[in-house]
């Protein structure tokens, strides 16, 4: 389980996220702030995540982010939940930077691909509530597009098949007011779910990982 959370974590977070097997240590950058988390070996199960650092730029919100996490419930993939808690914090402080060269190949990535190519795509949301958006993220315009949808805080969207149908889905969803929209994973391969094909929607981020096997 551990594993395949982590797999997927580093798909999305490619450049920011790195885990030290042997120190059981998960390390995570976004321009000046970072935080290191250490992975007891309860963990997915008994024991939570544990904080050893924390840093909005130069704050300290270690102590913030272990009592935010102290009321997640032991046994579940909580991992992007509490990376999305640490950003939620960063916010907070006002030390969030915007990084234009991402954005810039976010924006690449959307871009058409030939007909007979393949993609998958992850987006991450700061959330999904909106009942009409949930709607439209399960509703792609080509039956072909399979994927899953994880609403809530935060929002993880993941479809694959052929690559404009695919892009022209997130296009659209892009379109939509969203508090935070960004492409975290992108690949020309086809993948597979446990669910089959078309889009599902999930509830936690548990059974996202549980669907992509």
């Amino acid at each position: 389980r551990l594993a395949t959370e982590l797999a997927l974590l580093e798909a999305m977070y490619p450049d920011q996220l790195h885990f030290a097997e042997k120190a059981r240590e998960m390390n995570y950058r976004a321009d000046t702030n970072a935080l290191v988390l250490r992975l007891p070996d309860g963990y997915p199960g008994i024991e939570l995540p544990q904080v050893l650092s924390a840093n909005a730029g130069k704050i300290d919100v270690r102590e913030r982010l272990k009592r935010r996490i102290g009321e997640l419930i032991k046994g579940e993939e909580l991992l992007d939940t509490i990376l999305a808690i640490f950003n939620e914090l960063v916010d907070d402080v006002g030390q969030h930077g915007s990084d234009h060269a991402e954005q810039s190949e976010q924006a690449k990535a959307l871009q058409r691909r030939e007909p007979d190519t393949k993609a998958t795509i992850i987006v991450w949301l700061h959330h999904l509530l909106n009942t009409n958006k949930r709607k439209l993220a399960l509703s792609p315009a080509s039956s072909a597009v399979s994927g899953i949808t994880k609403p809530g805080y935060p929002g993880v969207l993941i479809y694959t098949g052929p690559a404009n149908a695919v892009h022209e889905h997130v296009i659209e969803l892009k379109s939509q007011n969203w508090q935070a929209f960004q492409v975290r994973f992108e690949s020309d391969e086809e993948w597979s779910f446990a669910h089959g094909q078309g889009v599902r929607e999930v509830e936690a981020m548990k059974d996202v990982v549980a669907d992509v096997g």
